[in-house]
């Protein structure tokens, strides 16, 4: 695939959810503009303010199980057409994946509040931010989850991925997502880094869920046309 078909391609998987990922960003950006101007939306936060502060690495994956992994699987029932033949399996092996990654997610969070720290200034944004796309998302996160989805999206057959496994992973597979994830998340990023600690890991679980739909969708999506085409 040439450069210029890479970026078609993330592009085009960008456009056929641009209504969502527009919500995402006013919602992202609504929400830290209420949270710092309007007392009651604080007020309203601070329960999940404290259920991150108080339960660490629990609290964080408890969000992302309900709001990463189950809140997809309840989507799956409700939309036939993407439909997964094993829904259970995929829906309790989605709780278990994003399970970990809510460990993960909380352990780099707080790396990054500690490095850099609390700030809010453009300056500090903007080192979390490169350093959450260009490190953690491009390094980690696209390709593990890219993987997971791939395989997912087959009904968990490994026999189906050697199959449907492309040429090249990497511009296939990899930058594709890569070109979206960055075009979807970095103004939600920069978002949600506005706000503080705690609400950081947990807000990101909560706008981890529509990336999530998105990659159930597209995997699944993928699959049949694959399928139809053979």
């Amino acid at each position: 695939m040439k450069p210029e078909a890479v970026w078609r391609s993330g592009w085009e998987g960008v456009k056929a959810n641009r209504k969502p990922m527009l919500v995402l960003w006013a919602s992202a950006f609504a929400l830290v503009t209420a949270y710092y101007n309007v007392p009651m939306v604080a007020r309203l936060l601070q329960p999940v303010f404290d259920f991150q502060t108080n339960g660490g690495w629990m609290a964080a994956v408890a969000n992302r199980v309900v709001f990463c992994g189950l809140l997809p699987g309840m989507f799956l029932l409700a939309m036939p057409s993407i439909r997964p033949r094993r829904v259970a399996v995929t829906i309790l092996a989605n709780c278990l994946w994003m399970g970990a990654w809510g460990v993960l997610s909380n352990a780099f969070f707080t790396l990054q509040s500690e490095v850099f720290g609390g700030g809010h200034d453009f300056a500090t944004l903007l080192c979390k931010v490169t350093v959450d796309k260009c490190v953690w998302s491009a390094l980690l996160c696209v390709p593990l989850n890219s993987l997971f989805f791939f395989w997912e999206g087959r009904d968990f057959s490994f026999a189906r991925c050697r199959e449907d496994w492309p040429e090249s992973y990497f511009c296939n597979i990899y930058l594709p997502i890569l070109v979206a994830d960055f075009m979807v998340w970095i103004p939600v990023q920069f978002a949600v880094y506005m706000f503080d600690l705690p609400l950081q890991i947990q807000l990101v679980g909560f706008a981890g869920a529509f990336w999530s739909l998105v990659g159930l969708a597209a995997g699944a999506r993928i699959a049949r046309q694959q399928g139809k085409a053979s």
